[in-house]
């Protein structure tokens, strides 16, 4: 079965160690949404792991937009190698959309 934006979106926040999931979890209280897009409450971030957090992000943003934010959250923590495998699962999913991130 064929691996969704939500599922690498999942694999990628699995990938980071503790403290680096904290410095996303803190830059993505600290990054500015899209208009149209109502931010994640600062107490779900916070509690959140990994699981949570790729749910919080899908269901607060949809799977498009998620993995775009998720990309620019994690090459502003310096987690490049990261963010350009998400940005080739994207790529290689025919997400054209989402490959532009």
């Amino acid at each position: 079965m064929a691996k969704t934006p939500s599922d690498h979106l999942l694999s990628t926040l699995e990938e980071l160690v503790p403290y680096d999931f904290e410095k996303f979890k803190f830059k993505l209280q600290n990054t500015s949404v899209q208009k149209e897009h109502s931010r994640i409450p600062r107490s779900q971030i916070q509690r959140a792991r990994p699981v949570k957090m790729a749910t919080l992000l899908v269901t607060y943003y949809g799977e498009e937009y998620a993995v775009q934010l998720t990309l620019q959250v994690l090459r502003a923590i310096n987690q490049r190698l990261l963010a350009e495998e998400l940005h080739r699962a994207a790529i290689q999913g025919h997400w054209r959309h989402l490959a532009q991130g």
